[in-house]
């Protein structure tokens, strides 16, 4: 990046760029804290070398005037920058690719009549969010999720209405042809959560986005966008680094950009602030070993998918917003930081059927989402598991808990090809031990847990982990199946091979309104956070507990932010 004066000698001659810039960038003075703490708030001088601030960018080619910017475009800011336009401001928004970035087609959604159409139930959001609360160790702030949860129907009636004549393919209704059309479907109707017998308490809430050529949602996000700038009241820059936030006194009042194909630096000047939507930091090694090291230190168990670049081949998900927030004043939350990390064990997922590790022993309650088998399977010996199950697993799967990863539901070609994706059969357990090729230990030991497991499904309790009865399934029929799931990561196509990590989700502590917090936990004025630059959401693990939140947050939060800047008064 291109230096260039030293703060005082810039502010000495800031006059031949107007009195503007200079008072932008007089508030970016370093940050100094007595505190020391890994949440953001430590001394420059203490902490790691990505929280100093870096100099100040004086070689500025141009200055523009908005009311407010939006930095990043992937779902979250193309929101925030629609509902902005659509509220009449005038908006910069600023993307370091050369188009927005779409990932994935599920959103969460639900109280809306279009959500009842679709079959899904009415969501008690009290009761959503203090489980998210729970699955989150009470780290998560409940008011941020709350919110959320309270207006994503209504944002995702919103957005799926960006895309003109999108269709809604009704539970019993037509059945629309994917390879043609787009629509809106839903795959995740779950059965009700039971007390007492469900290990899991997942919701159902689930909609997806459907369109040709496995697009995702991409089209949708796009056609979001034109509507925006059919507004008449978007700039959209591409190819463009947001570098620094610019300062007004303690107010954020703007950005630097950079043109990543010219090098050249841009500053935006905004009435009302900037909102920060560049997403995680998955691909800054630095940032991942500091914050989330259980991921770092098995980089090699994972496959870390979703990577965009830029014009020059570099990586983005650089956690850029996040650090220009501490820059400008905010706070990066405290750990443990999230990462969605997670797998499953291919065609039959992690439906409960009995599971055993390396050493051939039984060692979890196998009845949980794909989220806590991701974080089971990296503690068992060589990261090794195999799923056992019999002739009669297509029957016993309706019984399995529906969600994320858990499939209820065998496909006939999944039935057909069943020799091709398991790693061994047997007429006779003895059999299928022995096509496992493990030592004569591990399988000595896995004929006696497989024994032991068939006791307590006959006695209908298992006392050895507590997995609900209806889903103890003795092994009994022949054919005997089992797949091994060994984690390695790099580029896969086997899906069950490898553990995903798809991004990380912690990042600045905002309140509800998505306005970054300093660290005294006061408003910073003029900025705001959202999608995975928001903090308040998921720490330690991305919970399972219901589908598509991780997209619905992002799209709900820029849908509110856009219109909370707009009716601010100023």
């Amino acid at each position: 990046m291109t230096k260039g004066l030293s703060r005082r000698a810039f502010l000495v001659g800031a006059g031949s760029l107007g009195a503007g810039l200079a008072a932008g960038v007089a508030g970016c003075a370093p940050r100094t804290s007595e505190t020391g703490s890994a949440g953001g708030s430590s001394s420059a001088d203490d902490g790691p070398s990505f929280l100093n601030e870096p100099e100040v960018i004086t070689d500025i080619k141009e200055a523009i005037d908005a009311d407010l910017v939006v930095v990043g475009l992937g779902v979250a800011g193309v929101s925030a920058t629609r509902s902005a336009a659509e509220e009449g401001l005038k908006v910069v928004a600023v993307e370091r690719c050369a188009e927005p970035s779409a990932r994935s087609s599920q959103f969460a959604a639900f109280n809306t009549d279009n959500a009842r159409m679709m079959g899904i139930d009415d969501v008690d959001t009290a009761e959503l969010v203090n489980e998210l609360m729970i699955q989150t160790g009470h780290r998560a702030d409940f008011r941020v999720l709350k919110n959320w949860a309270d207006h994503c129907g209504e944002a995702f009636d919103w957005y799926a209405g960006g895309y003109d004549g999108l269709l809604w393919q009704v539970p019993g209704g037509e059945t629309y042809d994917q390879s043609t059309q787009y629509f809106v479907g839903n795959n995740n109707i779950y059965a009700p959560f039971r007390y007492g017998v469900d290990h899991e308490h997942v919701f159902t809430g689930t909609l997806s986005f459907r369109t040709p050529e496995k697009q995702g949602h991409k089209p949708i996000m796009l056609a979001n966008l034109e509507k925006a700038q059919d507004t008449g009241n978007v700039d959209a820059r591409f190819n463009s680094r947001a570098r620094q936030l610019v300062k007004d006194g303690d107010r954020v009042s703007g950005v630097i950009f950079e043109d990543v194909t010219t090098g050249e630096f841009t500053q935006v000047n905004a009435k009302r602030g900037v909102i920060l939507a560049t997403g995680g930091y998955v691909k800054n090694d630095e940032l991942l070993r500091y914050y989330i090291p259980w991921v770092y230190d098995m980089k090699d168990k994972f496959t870390f998918t979703y990577a965009h670049t830029d014009a020059n081949g570099d990586f983005t998900d650089q956690g850029d917003g996040m650090l220009m927030g501490y820059w400008a004043g905010g706070h990066i939350e405290e750990g443990p930081h999230c990462a969605m990390a997670h797998g499953d064990l291919g065609k039959l997922g992690v439906a409960a059927f009995l599971q055993l590790n390396a050493n051939g022993e039984r060692y979890i309650n196998e009845d949980m989402t794909n989220d806590h088998f991701g974080s089971a399977i990296l503690r068992q010996p060589d990261a090794t598991v195999y799923q056992i199950f019999d002739a009669n697993y297509v029957e016993q799967a309706k019984s399995m808990q529906s969600g994320l990863g858990s499939y209820t539901k065998v496909s006939q070609e999944t039935m057909d090809t069943v020799d091709e994706w398991t790693s061994a059969q047997g007429s006779t357990i003895d059999e299928l031990i022995q096509n496992l090729n493990v030592d004569a230990t591990v399988a000595s030991t896995m004929k006696a847990e497989i024994e032991r497991y068939n006791e307590l499904c006959d006695a209908g309790k298992d006392e050895d982990f507590g997995k609900t009865a209806e889903r103890m399934f003795a092994l009994e029929t022949a054919p005997f199946y089992a797949i091994r799931y060994e984690v390695s990561g790099g580029p896969s196509d086997e899906a069950h091979n490898a553990l995903r990590c798809l991004v990380t989700m912690s990042g600045l502590s905002t309140n509800k309104n998505a306005q970054v917090l300093d660290e005294n936990m006061h408003v910073l004025p003029g900025l705001y956070a959202i999608g995975n630059t928001q903090g308040g959401r998921f720490l330690g693990d991305y919970p399972a507990t219901l589908a598509g939140a991780s997209h619905s947050i992002a799209m709900t939060y820029g849908y509110l932010t856009g219109k909370f800047v707009a009716r601010q008064d100023q």
